[in-house]
């Protein structure tokens, strides 16, 4: 009998874009294992996700879970003390509660790991706070990567979404190079318009989705971004066009698969179980979690705009300690 698979996902709304992304990689994964899939829209609603998500973990085998880590705070909150594995593919910043969440992709903290190596020695960086949780993991993550390197920032700056140039007038005045951070997607391209021809570059999240690239033009050229995928194709064959979203999320169905292989069944305990133990490789990385799910062995790359005859382009930076990306 074929696997039953379900996910909530943000086909609408202000996360829509990548939340369809999500559900295509998804969608290449069941078409190809012959897995009955079941996705709903949750309109970019947290509320509205942890609920779908709630009522999906019944009637499924796999249980996948949102896009966006708001949303996946709320379906951790909704899925707190109940027995289903929730295959987490598109929340980096979900705080642990009792709720059984399996991390395939790195943690929003891990997402500036390797910057300092690639600014080079004694980088003018000003960390800018976006707001909401994703956005102060993310922050906090850049401070412990450059506070290990012994750089000092020369500025800590809140982003006011409602007034972006604030944080880029902060950052010019603190004398800063560079402004790194991140958070959702509409405020990191708003940053990023407010920095175009400022003269201080940018490392934000949005750079490293293509969507920084159409929305910014020339301006992002040198700019860098964190990708949970670095291009790397896998066994599944992932429709044109689709960004790392989508490679998190085929990589979730196929580590939850494994998992099951691994279990001999889809009942809750043994695949919570099997999942924790499971060691694998997918074309976004390694896997590996602890006890509680976190991801312990993937964290992203990071990516560089560079010009190209068809406009601006993403160019994966070689890790410092291997050369290799």
């Amino acid at each position: 009998m074929a696997l039953r698979a379900a996910a909530a996902l943000s086909l609408s709304g202000r996360f829509g874009p990548l939340g369809s992304q999500a559900g295509a990689g998804l969608d290449a994964w069941a078409r190809d294992r012959g897995v009955r899939l079941r996705i709903e829209d949750d309109g970019s609603d947290p509320a509205r996700s942890a609920r779908l998500c709630a009522g999906l973990a019944g009637s499924a085998d796999l249980l996948f879970g949102p896009y966006g880590s708001g949303a996946g705070r709320a379906v951790a909150e909704a899925m707190d003390g109940r027995p289903e594995v929730v295959w987490n593919h598109g929340a980096a910043a979900v705080p642990r509660r009792a709720a059984r969440l399996v991390d395939v992709l790195g943690p929003a903290r891990s997402y500036w790991r390797g910057l300092p190596a690639v600014l080079g020695p004694a980088p003018r960086v000003a960390i800018v706070r976006a707001p909401g949780g994703f956005g102060a993991e993310v922050a906090e993550g850049a401070a412990a990567a450059f506070a290990a390197a012994g750089v000092a920032p020369v500025a800590d700056v809140a982003l006011d979404p409602g007034d972006p140039g604030a944080a880029v007038r902060a950052a010019a005045g603190a004398g800063a190079a560079w402004v790194v951070g991140g958070g959702r997607l509409e405020d990191d391209l708003a940053l990023g318009r407010a920095l175009a021809g400022s003269g201080i570059a940018a490392a934000l999240v949005a750079c490293g989705v293509a969507e920084a690239g159409r929305a910014l033009g020339d301006a992002v050229v040198g700019w860098l971004g964190p990708v949970q995928w670095d291009g790397t194709p896998g066994p599944v064959a992932l429709p044109p066009g689709c960004d790392y979203p989508a490679a998190q999320a085929l990589a979730a169905g196929l580590v939850a698969e494994e998992a099951v292989a691994r279990a001999g069944s889809t009942a809750p305990d043994a695949l919570w179980d099997a999942a924790r133990a499971l060691r694998t490789h997918t074309l976004i990385g390694p896997f590996a979690v602890d006890d509680a799910g976190r991801q312990t062995a993937h964290a992203p790359v990071i990516v560089r705009w560079e010009r190209g005859p068809g406009g601006p382009h993403r160019v994966v930076v070689p890790r410092a300690d291997t050369g290799e990306p």
